[in-house]
């Protein structure tokens, strides 16, 4: 019983075991099947992953392998990316899942590739970096794939020669083990274009086992991509003239149509050397249109420079060799692109702040105006309440005054005059409706009352001609001899012919629309005018008592 037991056992470790292997967990065999021809044929992987519903996987791993293989196929086919939402979701999926390293390093390493075509440089460094740390020491092709990709932003971007070399060296030493001749090609390649010097043996070298590895594997463009290259050193070398034409002949006659800018100028300058500024000129006039930056425009001035020293236009070749030469200075065969780029970026970054700037200026301009505006309402509301409170002030006034005893009044005034006494008890009859209504009317209202009232007295020219008669007839021509001085107004005239007759500041504020606060600054003023330096009832007082008949 005890055998069968541990027998038992034993196999249900067996399948736990079996079960386990691949991270624990087993992927749809349609994915298995894309990955498998993911760097054979990515096409096809590309058509088999996309014909997968991801609908249809029932598993969030088979989901991630999905994206994962997904973005590979995208990447692999040469199809720009324009998100990384695919990547992300595979990267959170094996990031939580131990036992999948091998496709946690592919995800960072493609999580990188997106990132560099969305232009993200400095982020697709940091996720190649981390795929290599991440990478098993035996995985012998992703360490050639991640090496390769640092090597290129190396060497495209941050112009570190000596890490892209060293980067290049280990891509290389992987490619090897992992028998990958395309990458092999690939590697030298572009280890013998960053060296670009004919007379360093490794250069030589390294070209030659490239040549060989793309003529070997049949790829005319590669082939064509190495003679182009070894071209141009030979025309550095002018020792190598006649090689480098042939060369540039063969690449022209049995590669057309892999022909490019490189190899145009390649022919122009060779010709031009020649003085054969005919043939020159064809090939420059190949170019006419085309946006040429970088060292292709150095090169295309430095052949308009022989061309035209070749037709005995000196004048025309410096000037040529000076725009190649300043060409040259700032972007050379291994210039700091990603330097140029970082330059761009700060500029845009630059206008981007002035222009928040700008806007933030705006909107502080517009906050300013608006509280502006919210402060010339406040003082406006604050006169505005504070005539009314001074319009308040004149019934309180009113209300405690004797304004009431319009007889008094009269008798002190001494005229029985019909139109005088109508005005007199027409003004207290108004001031005393004024104070009852103020009991229950708003301010606002109040001081329009009190306006239309006093513009239905102050009209009254006949009382105004019936006072001044009167003052004129008991006081000695007191108004009229005021009035010869030009300096006053009628209306102040007014104001003294009530100020003759005993009328207070608030009942002269309100009989003639004066601020009674006004009315002491009023008195001041019309005796400056008459040259009175003492205070004006006090002289108004003086000259009725010395103009009274009766006294």
């Amino acid at each position: 019983m005890k055998r069968l037991l541990w027998i038992i056992v034993a196999m249900a470790g067996l399948v736990a075991m079996v079960t386990g292997c691949d991270g624990m967990h087993r992927y749809d065999g349609r994915l298995e099947a894309a990955d498998s021809l993911m760097h054979d044929d990515p096409d096809s992987a590309l058509a088999l992953v996309e014909a997968i519903d991801a609908g249809s996987l029932t598993t969030d791993g088979d989901r991630a392998y999905r994206d994962l293989l997904l973005t590979q196929a995208r990447y692999r086919c040469y199809i720009a990316a324009t998100s990384d939402s695919a990547i992300n979701r595979a990267l959170a999926y094996y990031r939580a899942h131990d036992g999948e390293r091998e496709k946690l390093t592919r995800c960072h390493l493609y999580k990188g590739a997106v990132m560099g075509e969305l232009g993200q440089v400095d982020s697709a460094m940091f996720y190649y970096k981390t795929a290599e740390v991440t990478a098993a020491p035996d995985d012998y092709f992703n360490l050639g794939q991640i090496n390769t990709r640092i090597a290129d932003l190396y060497r495209l971007y941050y112009g570190d020669e000596e890490t892209c070399f060293e980067k290049y060296k280990q891509a290389l030493h992987f490619h090897r083990l992992t028998g990958n001749k395309r990458q092999q090609q690939n590697c030298l390649f572009n280890m013998a274009n960053f060296t670009n010097n004919l007379a360093s043996d490794s250069a030589g070298i390294y070209l030659r086992q490239s040549l060989d590895l793309a003529t070997a594997s049949g790829d005319s463009g590669r082939v064509f991509d190495c003679k182009e290259l070894q071209c141009r050193w030979y025309i550095a070398d002018n020792c190598h003239l006649n090689e480098a034409k042939r060369i540039a002949l063969q690449c022209l006659n049995d590669y057309s149509r892999f022909v490019n800018t490189d190899l145009i100028l390649d022919l122009a300058t060779i010709y031009a050397i020649e003085d054969n500024v005919d043939s020159a000129r064809v090939f420059l006039d190949a170019l006419e249109g085309a946006s040429l930056d970088g060292q292709y425009l150095a090169r295309k001035y430095w052949a308009q420079s022989l061309i035209a020293k070749s037709a005995g236009d000196l004048r025309l070749s410096n000037a040529y060799r000076d725009s190649s030469d300043n060409i040259s200075d700032s972007i050379n065969c291994n210039e700091n692109r990603y330097q140029i780029q970082r330059i761009e970026n700060a500029n845009v970054a630059q206008q981007a702040i002035k222009k928040n700037k700008r806007i933030n200026s705006l909107r502080w301009l517009l906050i300013s105006l608006a509280l502006s505006f919210i402060v010339v309402i406040s003082i406006l509301s604050f006169y505005h309440y504070r005539r009314i409170n001074k319009v308040k002030a004149i019934l309180a006034e009113l209300k405690a005054s004797s304004i009431n005893n319009h007889e008094a009044l009269l008798e002190q005034i001494d005229a029985k005059n019909g139109v005088i006494e109508q005005f007199v008890r027409d003004m207290v009859s108004f001031m005393q409706v004024s104070i009852d209504a103020s009991e229950h009317d708003s301010p606002t209202i109040m001081r329009k009352r009190i306006q239309q009232g006093i513009s239905g007295m102050a009209k009254n020219e006949e009382f105004w001609s019936a006072l001044r008669d009167h003052l004129d007839k008991n006081y000695n021509n007191i108004i009229s001899t005021f009035a010869k001085n030009p300096r006053l107004d009628e209306k102040e005239l007014r104001f003294i012919e009530l100020s003759c007759c005993g009328f207070n500041y608030v009942e002269i504020a309100i009989a003639l629309d004066y601020n009674p606060n006004y009315i002491s600054t009023k008195r001041k003023t019309i005796a400056r005018k008459l040259h009175v330096w003492i205070p004006l009832q006090d002289h108004l007082d003086n000259l009725l008592r010395d103009n009274n008949p009766k006294s």
